[in-house]
C-alpha cells in the first residue's frame, strides 16, 4: 500500500509504515581538484590603435565619429588633396608619354637591327638605336617610379581602418590644420580581447607552469583559457606579475574596461566531494542524509564548499571518507518521518 501526496501540483508516491524507501545513496569519496586563486582583472582589446597623419594638410572630412562602427579599409577621414591628385595624374600622363616613347624606339631598334643584319647601315647607326632603346626603358622606370610616390602622397591624404571596430575617438575637426604626427581618429577591435590581471608574486610560479585561466562571468559562464603571457617582471610597487589572458573569439557581453574576476590553477588537492543534489537547505544550512552503521537514516549538517566538476560540492565539515549519503533528499525525509511515527 502507498500513500500518494499532491505538492504543488507534483503527485509523489510514498512509502507506507514498514516499507524502505527505495532512494539510491552514494559513497562519500576524496577527489582531486584545482586550487584555484581568484583575482579581478579588465578586459583590453588586442588590437587597438591611433590613426596619425603622414602629411601636412587641412582636414576636408571625417565619415565616423566615437561609437561608429567601421568596417577595415573604411575611409575614416580625408585631407584636402588636390596638390597630390594633380601631382599623380601628372606622373601618370609621364608614364604614359616614357610608353610611347618607348614603343617608338624599340621600332627603331627593330628596324636598324635589321637593315644592320643586311649590311645596309653602319655600325654606329645600330649604337645610336640602342642607346636610345635604354634611354627610353630608364626614362619609363622613372616614370613609374613617379606614380610609386604620388599614389603614396596621395594615400597619406586618406585616413583608412587598419581592421574592423569601433571608433573611440575623434582627435581633429574637420578644417583643422594638422602635420605629420598629429592624431587623427582612435578605435579598437572588438574580435579580438584580452584579460590583464596582477597576481602576487607568490602565485606567479605555479602560475607559469599550469598555464590555465579562467573568468567567472556574471552570468554564470566559465571561460577557460591556456593562452597566457606573463611579463618577466614585477611593478616595483605592487610586486605582483602582470598576466595577459587572450580570449576565444565570440563571447557576448564582454568589452573593454569591464572588470571580470578571474581564476588561476596553482595547485591540485584532495578533498570529500558528493553530488550536489544530496544536499539538502535547512535555513542557514546545509545537511544531507546520512545511512548510518545500522543502516538507518539520520539527517547530518555538514559545511560545504565550492562546486567542482560533474556537478559535485566539497564537504569541508561533517562527513568522512566511505559513509553513504542519500541522493535524494525528499524521499530521504519521508522514510525518516515515516520510521519516526512508527517507534
Amino acid at each position: 500500500m502507498r500513500l500518494l501526496l499532491l505538492i504543488s501540483g507534483l503527485l509523489l508516491v510514498l512509502p507506507t509504515f514498514g516499507e524502505e524507501a527505495s532512494s539510491p545513496t552514494v559513497t562519500v569519496q576524496r577527489e582531486t581538484i584545482p586550487i584555484i586563486h581568484q583575482f579581478t582583472g579588465y578586459i583590453e582589446a588586442i588590437h587597438r590603435a591611433t590613426m596619425k597623419a603622414e602629411t601636412s594638410g587641412r582636414i576636408a572630412e571625417i565619415y565616423f565619429d566615437v561609437d561608429d562602427i567601421v568596417e577595415k579599409g573604411n575611409v575614416l577621414a580625408r585631407f584636402g588633396n588636390k596638390t597630390q591628385k594633380a601631382e599623380l595624374d601628372l606622373a601618370i600622363a609621364g608614364e604614359k608619354e616614357a610608353n610611347a616613347a618607348l614603343s617608338r624606339d624599340q621600332l627603331n631598334f627593330d628596324r636598324f637591327s635589321d637593315l644592320y643584319e643586311k649590311k645596309l647601315v653602319a655600325k654606329s647607326a645600330l649604337d645610336q638605336a640602342i642607346a636610345a632603346l635604354d634611354a627610353s626603358k630608364a626614362r619609363l622606370e622613372a616614370a613609374q617610379a613617379k606614380i610609386k610616390q604620388a599614389k603614396a602622397n596621395y594615400e597619406y591624404t586618406i585616413i583608412r581602418a587598419p581592421y574592423s571596430g569601433i571608433v573611440t575617438q575623434r582627435h581633429v575637426e574637420k578644417g583643422e590644420a594638422v602635420n605629420p604626427g598629429s592624431a587623427i581618429v582612435s578605435g579598437i577591435s572588438l574580435d579580438a580581447l584580452r584579460l590583464v590581471v596582477d597576481v602576487s608574486q607568490n602565485l606567479v610560479g605555479a602560475i607559469r607552469k599550469n598555464r590555465q585561466a579562467m573568468l567567472f562571468l556574471e552570468d554564470g559562464q566559465i571561460i577557460k583559457s591556456e593562452k597566457l603571457t606573463i611579463f618577466p617582471f614585477a611593478d616595483e610597487a605592487s610586486h605582483t606579475f602582470r598576466v595577459r589572458v587572450d580570449l576565444p573569439a565570440g563571447i557576448d557581453g564582454l568589452y573593454p574596461g569591464m572588470l571580470v574576476k578571474a581564476g588561476f590553477i596553482a595547485d591540485e588537492k584532495q578533498v570529500l566531494a558528493i553530488p550536489s543534489r544530496a544536499i539538502v537547505k535547512r535555513g542557514e544550512m546545509n545537511a544531507v542524509y546520512v545511512q548510518n552503521d545500522n543502516g538507518r537514516i539520520e539527517m547530518r549538517l555538514v559545511r560545504s564548499g565550492q562546486v567542482v566538476a560533474n556537478e559535485k560540492t566539497v564537504v569541508e565539515a561533517g562527513l568522512d571518507e566511505g559513509e553513504s549519503v542519500y541522493l535524494d533528499p525528499l524521499m530521504a525525509t519521508v522514510t525518516l518521518k515515516q520510521s519516526s511515527e512508527k517507534q
